[in-house]
């Protein structure tokens, strides 16, 4: 059968550059291919019309992509038509989360435009939490809950028969009789090395990628902390699974002869919360002299001078860290699980180390109060990152903050998605705060943390991680970033 997965585009409507490819969809991609499926990956958000923004030109730029999805002339939606006429799927498989809800149901509305048989498919995280959503679109023909490689491959045997039966397609929700049915959950994959490679050589257009927008990697899937403004649990599970050893070493191999990737960002939720599996792998990669630098995100509360210093070995270079907020009731609310002493500690162990790490800050969330707010930009400069990394809080569905916020009258079950960010100034979620001076509140504090970041030395550290001797051209593209970025 042909299929189309699609990434919409979202960033790319506030002309924002998008420096990933979309691992999801590329993983569904691969399982499908080996079974004998035409598929190819359209990701909507890569374009030659974007560049590298600032978080407070982000901001800026926001309300871009409400008037985007309100125009049906907008050049990128006539790509997204040229590229599924193209290619003429019988299947479309979109991934959404919920900021992209509005660009996933225009994309739903073209395809039934060009073929009104043509079948689509909904999964990733808003359409597992809001099926019934999702489904209330006439243009939506199935959401898949869940983990989709398993699933997707069983909805597509069923349209293949000539007798299907989407009721035993365990993880499925679609529309019967007026009615929405959602089958039994379907467990999550045990072993992710049976998980063929995502499927990179599946992206349209893929010449137009550069090394550093194919090399990401997933170790593990699951994250047994209870963050409440997280939903990746209702992807993933709160089980941690990992790939072994060599099946991770494998992909790095493949990268390096296939993609002349030369570092690698490891995007698990937790990447040190296995110790002895991090050792393994460092080891490993020190043993078979893979040659890379990579990255990766991890926790406060489970880092220690070992790990670091054998990372470090391994060839990490920077290592991203979640603290989100300065105040430890934040914390508490937002049910972290650390303290503000372990950050310090955990602060220490990088310097100690000299490894280059970022930290990851978070302010509004709900009864937050604006000395909190500072209280966070304070202990950020205590600390001292090399660099620092801002969100607003935005309430996802299917979070516990969600529900918090729903209680409060903050938001509400059909909220405007196209307003939803980490970055968009003009949503408050905090009660304590009136609107007009949370906004003010919001733009100050991204224009700190930029100009936190723009200081000569960060740039300088953060240049010096990427280690240029190896790549050269990296060296010409980053500085276009930073030019691009410090016009803010």
């Amino acid at each position: 059968m042909k299929i189309l997965l699609i990434d919409p585009p979202y960033e790319r409507f506030i002309g924002f550059k998008s420096e990933w490819f979309p691992m999801g969809i590329s993983y569904i991609a691969s399982y499908l291919a080996v079974r004998g499926h035409d598929v190819a990956i359209y990701h909507a958000e890569h374009g030659s019309d974007t560049e590298y923004k600032s978080v407070v030109k982000y901001s800026e730029n926001f309300n871009k992509y409400k008037s985007a999805i309100g125009s049906d002339d907008h050049p990128v939606w006539a790509e997204v038509k040229r590229e599924i006429s193209s290619f003429c799927p019988e299947v479309v498989g979109i991934s959404v989360l919920t900021p992209k809800v509005p660009s996933a149901f225009k994309i739903a509305e073209i395809c039934k435009s060009i073929n009104p048989k043509m079948v689509v498919v909904f999964g990733n995280h808003h359409p597992t939490i809001k099926p019934d959503e999702i489904l209330s679109s006439e243009n939506v023909d199935f959401v898949i809950r869940g983990e989709g490689e398993e699933t997707f491959s069983s909805l597509i045997n069923n349209l293949d028969s000539p007798s299907p039966d989407y009721h035993n397609v365990a993880g499925l929700s679609f529309i019967d009789n007026g009615k929405c049915v959602s089958n039994n959950d379907r467990a999550c994959i045990d072993n992710l090395d049976s998980l063929p490679f995502p499927a990179r050589d599946r992206l349209l257009n893929l010449q137009t990628y550069t090394p550093v927008q194919l090399s990401m990697v997933m170790t593990s899937r699951g994250c047994p902390y209870n963050c409440s403004f997280c939903a990746s649990h209702n992807m993933w599970g709160k089980k941690v699974r990992f790939r072994s050893v060599e099946n991770i070493i494998n992909e790095i191999n493949e990268l390096k002869d296939s993609y002349s990737v030369k570092n690698i960002t490891f995007m698990d939720d937790s990447f040190t919360i296995n110790r002895k599996r991090v050792k393994d792998l460092c080891l490993a990669m020190i043993e078979t002299n893979v040659n890379i630098t990579w990255s990766c995100l991890t926790r406060v509360n489970v880092i220690s001078d070992e790990i670091i210093d054998l990372m470090k070995k391994a060839g990490c270079t920077k290592v991203d860290v979640g603290i989100e907020s300065g105040t430890q009731r934040i914390l508490d609310l937002i049910k972290k699980d650390i303290t503000l002493e372990q950050v310090r500690k955990a602060a220490e162990i990088l310097r100690r180390n000299k490894m280059f790490w970022s930290g990851f800050f978070m302010f509004g969330f709900p009864t937050e109060t604006e000395n909190e707010i500072f209280d966070t930009i304070n202990f950020l400069k205590e600390l001292n990152p090399n660099w620092a990394n801002i969100s607003i809080f935005t309430p996802y569905p299917g979070t516990d903050l969600y529900e918090l916020s729903l209680e409060k009258g903050l938001t509400n079950e059909l909220p405007d998605y196209t307003l939803y960010s980490h970055q968009n100034s003009n949503l408050r979620f905090t009660d304590t705060i009136p609107i007009e001076r949370f906004h003010l509140l919001a733009h100050h504090v991204l224009s700190e943390v930029h100009k936190y970041n723009s200081s000569y030395t960060s740039l300088v550290k953060r240049a010096l991680t990427r280690k240029y001797h190896k790549n050269p051209n990296l060296l010409l593209q980053d500085a276009r970033k930073v030019f691009t970025w410090l016009k803010k």
